[in-house]
């Protein structure tokens, strides 16, 4: 349940927002964009050196493009276990040799995964949305989503990171992805409503995680599995999450994490969600982001991927008639 390919900025603040005046990006846009607080970049711009903002006259940070670049490489970099003092001073070069040398977002060979991902950089979105479309009609959605929907997600986020697709790409890529896994789940759906199907599921994401292409591909997992779905699309504030548990007698809540939304926010909102819930009520987690490697509070379960959900439903299932 993976990639930032929803995130965005043009809803932040002035103080977030591209400048007229100068060429940059808003601390809170970057902030929002790549998964780092306002006081991280602060922080490293005063300890080490780097990222170095300009100004705009009303005195807030704007960060030029290559900067932005290389906070998405060191940012990879993060989560897979190096250290900011010895990735912030090295240049784009640099860190994109030891991202490739550490095996952060290589993509595994596919020459038809390869050749959508350049139709998307080319511009050609009629080709990539007839490509989505025919690969989804031959394969199936259970095929296409692990076939074609997880690794092409996870493309798309490492060629952002590496700076090759903006985040204009990546938002014609999940409204297209987005389109076909609901033409393809809709009659599924259809068929499922109204005939009891246990567990019953509620899928979302918390606030502050805008990226809702995971939790999707992740009700297509369960819907295959013969469970009830109610996707709530994402960024749903804990009371609506809590209400609706109630209203449509919820069995799991599913909820879906990238490494966008800062580890700290994801453990407080897992608590403070799993305090409100009654305790029958499970919460299952999943995604890209590494705060979900650590350990979780009791009472909530991490899903490691879409393949293990067959197996994750069938447990609940046995465990349900003991």
């Amino acid at each position: 349940m993976t990639n930032p390919s929803e995130s965005n900025p043009g809803t932040a603040s002035h103080d977030e927002a591209f400048s007229p005046a100068l060429s940059g990006i808003g601390i809170g846009a970057i902030a929002h964009e790549i998964g780092l607080t306002k006081d991280t970049l602060r922080v490293w711009e005063r300890r080490y050196g780097f990222p170095q903002p300009s100004r705009s006259a009303g005195g807030e940070r704007l960060y030029p493009q290559e900067q932005v670049t290389k906070l998405r490489l060191v940012k990879r970099l993060l989560d897979a276990g190096h250290r900011p003092s010895k990735v912030l001073a090295q240049s784009i070069e640099v860190l994109q040799q030891l991202a490739e040398s550490s095996g952060v977002g290589q993509d595994a060979p596919d020459t038809e995964l390869d050749h959508l991902v350049a139709l998307l950089r080319a511009g050609a979105y009629d080709d990539f949305r007839f490509e989505l479309l025919k690969r989804a009609t031959r394969d199936g959605l259970e095929r296409f989503v692990i076939d074609v929907a997880a690794p092409l997600s996870a493309r798309v986020g490492n060629a952002w990171a590496a700076g090759t697709l903006q985040v204009y790409h990546e938002h014609l890529f999940s409204e297209a992805m987005q389109v076909t896994l609901r033409t393809l789940l809709r009659p599924l759906s259809d068929a499922l409503r109204g005939r009891g199907g246990k567990p019953r599921m509620l899928l979302t994401t918390l606030s502050g995680e805008s990226h809702g292409l995971g939790i999707l591909m992740a009700e297509a997992m369960f819907s295959l599995a013969e469970c009830e779905c109610i996707g709530l699309g994402p960024q749903t504030p804990l009371h609506d999450i809590v209400n609706a548990v109630t209203a449509h007698d919820v069995d799991i809540v599913a909820l879906s994490f990238t490494a966008v939304m800062p580890a700290q926010a994801i453990a407080s909102g897992l608590g403070e969600l799993r305090h409100l819930l009654p305790p029958e009520v499970q919460i299952w987690v999943g995604g890209s982001s590494p705060a979900l490697r650590r350990k979780l509070q009791d009472g909530v379960t991490h899903v490691p991927g879409l393949t293990p959900i067959d197996d994750a439903v069938a447990q609940w299932r046995q465990a349900a008639v003991l």
